[in-house]
């Protein structure tokens, strides 16, 4: 199964994702997906992202979201575009190494949730998909949201909530999950202790956890990466079990980097 279909993710959608283990090189393959089915699409965050190398997308914008209006015409010619509204610090074109989409070591500043609605709202019609990455992990595979986290629009058709499998059988510890001490109160488990497939039900599934913020009306998927794209991971079946049964529409295995990233969906 294709990605989009895997997702329930449409052209004209704005999709939300958030959670750890590969949200940015999800967004890049979903803005890949889209492009390649004829809509435009908007790559933004509500955060902080890596700023993507030049030609990465069609266009890149740094400034205000109101700026951006007239190359939303339709005889505008960019297939792709990343938003942000301001860049942190200086300038640094050393590129991240390992990352799933190419980008410097250069922090782009997003946008406030109401702001992205305004935005969807300007181009309703227009079959522009906007994509958000609405919080943050430091690179690392599983977290909890903080306090003002997540930051989804409320405006989301789709939220995806990710979480690594690459993290079961490591330790909970800050080498592996952010916020490690919010994760052991949301899932009751001393920090240190092995992660177990348990454990990822207990975060996504938990109200202050991966259903934290998700707008009413947007389809709730959980998202499940891992880095091996050649063989399921034994843990995914029981755990997407369990989530659809605890509060997500959908659940759905991917490798994000592997060519065909879809392993098994629910």
């Amino acid at each position: 199964m294709d990605l989009l279909t895997a997702l329930t993710v449409h052209p004209g959608d704005c999709v939300a994702v958030v959670g750890a283990g590969g949200k940015t090189t999800l967004c890049w393959r979903l803005a890949q997906a889209l492009a390649a089915r004829g809509a435009r699409v908007i790559f933004t965050t509500t955060t902080k992202i890596w700023q993507p190398v030049a030609e990465t997308f069609d266009l890149l914008h740094v400034g205000p979201i109101a700026d951006f209006a007239p190359a939303l015409d339709a005889s505008t010619t960019w297939r792709t575009a990343c938003l942000a509204s301001a860049i942190e610090g200086t300038l640094d074109p050393t590129p991240v190494g390992n990352a799933g989409m190419p980008t410097i070591q250069t922090k782009l500043v997003g946008f406030a949730p109401n702001a992205i609605c305004g935005l969807k709202a300007a181009t309703q019609g227009m079959l522009i998909s906007v994509l958000v990455e609405a919080d943050g992990a430091r690179g690392l595979r599983i977290k909890a949201p903080g306090d003002s986290e997540p930051m989804i629009p409320g405006c989301a058709d789709v939220v995806c909530v990710l979480a690594s499998l690459d993290a079961i059988g490591q330790p909970l510890d800050a080498h592996i999950a952010h916020r490690m001490e919010r994760i052991a109160q949301l899932t009751q488990t001393p920090t240190g202790s092995i992660i177990t497939p348990a454990l990822i039900i207990a975060l996504l599934a938990h109200p202050a956890g991966g259903l934290k913020g998700i707008p009413r009306g947007a389809s709730r998927v959980a998202v499940l990466t891992q880095h091996d794209g050649h063989a399921l991971h034994p843990a995914a079946p029981q755990i997407m079990a369990a989530l659809r049964a605890r509060g997500f529409d959908r659940t759905v295995t991917i490798a994000p980097r592997a060519s065909q990233p879809v392993l098994l969906c629910n």
